[in-house]
């Protein structure tokens, strides 16, 4: 079981990944996927416009924090600012 110290840092860092993908301008949202372990996966558009390899680290952040990603995007229940990062990801 993670403590509760590590689920805040997971948080942290899955909700500033998110606002760091939507100000590079790119788009992400979660889409159901039977065959992967957590039957979702996140998906990111809008790659292209990266260079390879800025693109390549991107992808290997996300895959690296997909489930706090998820969890920001789909709104889990202990993440009480998720209408501000909602709110900030529209402004960019």
């Amino acid at each position: 079981m993670s403590s509760y110290a590590e689920i805040a840092r997971r948080r942290k860092r899955a909700r500033a990944l998110y606002l760091e993908l939507r100000a590079l301008g790119l788009d992400v949202w979660v889409e159901e996927d039977p065959d992967e372990p957590l039957n979702f996966r996140v998906v990111v558009g809008g790659l292209r416009s990266l260079s390879p390899a800025h693109a390549d680290r991107v992808v290997r952040r996300v895959r690296g924090n997909e489930a706090g990603l998820a969890r920001v995007l789909l709104g889990g229940p202990w993440n009480p600012d998720l209408t501000a990062i909602r709110q900030e990801g529209r402004c960019s």
